[in-house]
Order: C-alpha cells, then structure tokens, then sequence
C-alpha cells in the first residue's frame, strides 16, 4: 500500500497590529491638510494673491523694527526646519520635532478663526499683510475687511521653539528633582511657561508683531497700549500648545514613544514617514483649533481699544 505524504498547511503570516494613535492622529491631519487646500484654492482663485500696501504712519524706528523682525522671524522658521530634517535623517526616520515642525506649518489656515465673530488680533501692515482667508472658512463671520501677515502666520512654525523650551524646562526639573511626582514637574512646568511666555510674546509684538485690539477687562497686562498683552494668549500657549506635548513626553514609558507616534516605526517604510508627518500635522491642527475658539469665546467677553493708525484695517 502506498503512502502519500501531506505537507500540513503553513500557519498563516502574523498580522501586523496597526498603531491607533499615530493612524488616527495621521487621518484627521490628513482631512485638515485636504480642507485647508480646499479653503485656500478658493481663495488664491478669487484674486487673494497680492499684498496690501501699508496704511497709516508708523515711527521710523519701529519700521526699521518690523522689517528686521521679519527677517528674523523668516530666519528662524528656516533654521527650525533645517533643524527637524538634520536630527530626523540623522535619526533615519521622522522625529516628533520634525512632525511637530511640520503639523504647525499646516495649522496657519486656522489663524482666522480667532476672529470669527470680532476683530481679534491686529495686524501690521508695514510688513507683508495679504487679504484673510477668513470669508471662506465655514462659520466665519467676522468684519471685513481683515489681513493676514507674513509675521504672524510665521509665529505658528515658533510655537515649536515654545514646545522645546518647555520640554528643556521639565528635563531641567526632572534633573533638580528627580523625586517630584510627574504630576508634580508637569505643574511647575506650566507656571514656568506661563510666566516666559509673556516676555517672549510681548517682545515680539513690541517691534510689530501683531497687536490685541480687544482687552478682558481685569486680565491685560498694559491695558489699553497699542502693546498691550491679554493674559489668554500666554494661557492658551502655555496649556493647548506647549504643556500637551511635554505631558505626552514625561508620561511615556521609558525607552518608548511618546505617545503621538508610538508604535509606528514597526509601520513599513514607504509608509512610515507619511504617517508620522501627518501625525504631526492632525495633533497640530488639534491644538491650533481648540487655541483658536479658546480665544474666540475671549473676545466676546473683552472690549474693543483705541490702536495706532499703522494697525488699521487694511484699505
């Protein structure tokens, strides 16, 4: 009798267990980024591409100001990103820097929300001011007509620098006091950030930046000065931007992730780096819209103040 030998099947390939943060993280950056081209091909086609001229006079020195903080500021976006990239390919894949980088530059489209209903950061129109994008955001209301400005929507790509910063804040802690509570560093953290913030963001607005046109009553450092400084920014830069990531940072496990992109460089590699990036990107914007309609629903409660000629609307 013969005998037939029968290979037994070959267990089937294990499957390969997606990480759900960065993948969810990633689609939502990836609807931001296809609205934001969505919002913008409309406004680029109606003739928005061209700069307003500046209005209103403005003090030689403060000029000269402007335009140095313009190159200062343009400098310092390029040197951020040539920072990610130089740590990212030197690490081989894209770090949370760099995606952080990445994510702020596509959070820009969301700046006009903050004026959704009133007019709520001023701009100067002695640096490169374009028309808003506002009107072709879905719930914008706000009063027309409004600009746009190379250096505020630059600030966005900053906003990492305050990220580092409080990142070096709590690693300078966590070295002082290694015994704190994680709880405990992340607090301190937070009152350190809050009281930086407002120097750093106050210099920046004091060579013409951007300016408030509104104060909250009671909570407005130098109320009523062209300068002056609503303690909501500092707060909603210090909690909504800064703190979420050096809390996804001190929380994670040791020799892991934080959070945001743990698990994806087990992703294949013609996938990896996009997933990452988009991350970044969907974390960003999350951050950014939830700062926006922070400082949308502050408006309501401030009222409006007298500026400079040179903070205008635009003619």
């Amino acid at each position: 009798m013969s005998r037939h030998l029968v290979s037994s099947p070959s267990p089937p390939a294990p499957r390969t267990r997606l990480p759900r943060a960065p993948m969810l993280w990633a689609a939502f950056g990836a609807a931001c980024v296809i609205f934001q081209a969505w919002v913008l091909v409309r406004w680029a086609a109606d003739g928005n591409l061209r700069l307003y001229s500046s209005s209103g006079d403005m003090p030689a020195w403060l000029a000269i100001a402007t335009r140095a903080e313009m190159v200062v500021a343009v400098a310092g976006c390029a040197a951020l990103i040539a920072w990610g990239v130089r740590r990212s390919l030197k690490a081989g894949h894209v770090t949370l820097p760099a995606a952080l980088v990445a994510g702020y530059i596509l959070a820009i489209w969301t700046d006009p929300y903050a004026g959704a209903i009133h007019h709520a950061v001023s701009q100067n129109l002695h640096g490169v001011a374009y028309p808003t994008w506002g009107p072709y955001l879905p719930g914008w209301h706000g009063p027309l007509p409004q600009a746009q400005t190379l250096l505020e929507n630059v600030a966005y790509v900053w906003v990492v620098l305050w990220i580092l910063l409080g990142l070096g804040v709590a690693r300078l802690l966590r070295a002082r006091r290694p015994h704190w509570s994680r709880a405990r560093l992340a607090a301190v953290t937070a009152g350190a950030m809050f009281v930086i913030d407002i120097p750093l963001e106050h210099a920046y607005m004091r060579f013409g930046g951007y300016g408030y046109p509104r104060a909250l009553p009671g909570l407005t450092l130098f109320e009523g000065q062209w300068y002056q400084l609503p303690l909501s920014s500092p707060f909603v830069m210090t909690f909504l931007a800064v703190m979420p990531v050096v809390l996804m940072t001190i929380y994670a496990p040791p020799g892991r992730e934080a959070w945001l992109l743990e698990g994806s460089l087990g992703l294949p590699r013609r996938v990896q780096p996009w997933v990452r990036l988009l991350a970044g990107a969907g974390f960003a914007n999350a951050c950014m819209l939830a700062l926006q309609i922070f400082m949308l629903a502050a408006s309501l409660i401030s009222h409006p103040i007298e500026l400079p000629p040179w903070y205008g609307p635009p003619a």
